[in-house]
């Protein structure tokens, strides 16, 4: 979103999209962000919240360079397993984009999924940076619950690349492979926060890979919440997942 109000994108269907392959590719971001707030600011607790794909993008930073920064994180609806993004074979697909790749099906900029024009409306097809794009309803829904800038986040569907792929799986392998050392990503408390309603990824799935991050992790699962549990469709919802999440840190000291 910030790099699109800037006018850095040049591509609209790139919304989700990794070039590299490979999240390695944010640590360094991770990293002077992290600096710029130790040399401003003298924060007596530092806590780090990722949600969706910000999920595996933190982890993967942490097990390049440890948690000693941090006291504990947040995780809202954390990307660790695909869910419900396509199905079994789609999700076969994802995961195994490098195969893909090799046999020159794909590469890492292909896009996925990109939607098309309905053609009842094809005479007034939408543009944006040249690109023909579709609205999104279920982004729709969400914004016009919560208003925002719309040069922050997208409208219209966004399709999926290799690239994205490859590197969400290649966190969700490490992630395995540290577990199954009987290693930990870090010893820090930590709260893994999803919902039933989320419909995105399965709820079930997210809380089952928690385990890999660590042992001292606190589940909740809300029931009607949407995959951003702050973000959901009753403000109820959204009190209760904010004054659960508010009763951890109290117990864990970090009121």
């Amino acid at each position: 979103g910030f790099c699109r109000k800037k006018g850095w994108v040049s591509d609209p269907h790139y919304n989700s999209h990794c070039f590299s392959g490979s999240f390695d590719v944010y640590n360094n971001d991770i990293g002077q962000a992290l600096k710029f707030i130790q040399e401003h600011h003298n924060y007596d607790t530092m806590m780090g919240y990722a949600h969706s794909t910000g999920g595996p993008i933190l982890l993967n930073y942490l097990m390049h360079h440890g948690d000693d920064t941090f006291d504990g994180f947040i995780f809202n609806s954390p990307f660790l397993d695909w869910g419900f993004v396509g199905g079994d074979l789609v999700e076969f697909g994802l995961e195994h984009t490098r195969t893909l790749r090799k046999l020159h099906l794909v590469d890492k900029n292909t896009k996925i999924g990109v939607a098309s024009t309905p053609k009842a409306l094809q005479g007034t097809p939408i543009t944006y940076l040249e690109k023909e794009v579709v609205v999104s309803p279920w982004s729709a829904r969400i914004w016009s619950m919560h208003y925002y800038d719309w040069a922050t986040r997208p409208l219209y569907k966004v399709p999926m690349t290799p690239g994205f792929a490859q590197g969400v799986t290649k966190v969700h392998r490490d992630l395995k492979t540290v577990f199954h050392n009987k290693d930990t990503v870090t010893t820090k408390p930590f709260l893994v926060i999803t919902s039933r309603g989320d419909d995105v990824l399965v709820s079930q799935e997210t809380l089952s890979r928690a385990v890999w991050i660590g042992p001292a992790r606190t589940e909740i699962e809300l029931n009607d919440n949407g995959h951003d549990i702050f973000l959901s469709g009753d403000t109820n919802d959204i009190d209760t997942a904010i004054d659960m999440v508010a009763v951890w840190m109290k117990n864990k000291g970090f009121d």
